[in-house]
């Protein structure tokens, strides 16, 4: 963190001219920040460090972004941000021009997330007893990958299917016949991906 807290030494942010396309992420930053997290602001288009906030409050973010002239920010045309609900509110407000674009990471991570769910509830309504639990808790990994990341040649023994030679994509497939809102999350998963 010395070598961020030298940027602000060596960094004078021009308060008269954003970018049309920003980005900003938070990172953690430990005692740099009181919150432990801060915050940095890039350019979308050619990935250059704008600025380093020291804090992400929304305080301390409307604040900073206030500095800058009211032309600078109606120039900025979109803003690539996670999905933390404080940050879109600032967002509008600020930034009267801009389109809020959601962070791929982010939204990828919540498909994820939601995907993982939907495969814990159908494994609990088939109860821990049942084969059907055990294939989707061991081949949880295969759900999550792209399809074009499974072996379709390779047939494995696969104890969890009654040693039955099959690939991973015929394993997928078993998997998401055992139920309808699985295979549509898996299905919305495979998009997002």
């Amino acid at each position: 963190m010395r070598a961020a807290e030298g940027l602000f030494v060596y960094n004078k942010t021009n308060f008269h001219y954003l970018p049309q396309n920003i980005a900003f992420a938070d990172f953690k930053s430990g005692k740099f920040a009181t919150s432990g997290m801060s915050m940095i602001l890039i350019d979308s288009v050619n990935h250059r460090i704008l600025d380093v906030m020291k804090d992400r409050g929304a305080g301390q973010l409307r604040a900073y972004f206030n500095q800058y002239s009211p032309s600078a920010r109606a120039a900025v045309k979109t803003i690539t941000v996670d999905l933390f609900t404080p940050y879109r509110a600032m967002i509008k407000d600020l930034f009267p021009n801009a389109n809020i674009v959601a962070d791929r990471f982010h939204v990828v991570t919540q498909a994820y997330r939601e995907l993982n769910k939907v495969r814990i509830s159908v494994m609990k309504q088939f109860g821990s007893d049942s084969k059907e639990y055990r294939q989707l808790k061991r081949f949880w990994k295969l759900l999550m990958k792209h399809e074009n990341a499974l072996d379709y040649m390779t047939s494995k023994n696969r104890i969890n299917f009654k040693h039955a030679y099959l690939t991973d994509k015929e394993v997928i497939d078993r998997l998401l016949a055992l139920s309808d809102e699985l295979r549509d999350a898996y299905a919305f998963y495979q998009v997002i991906l």
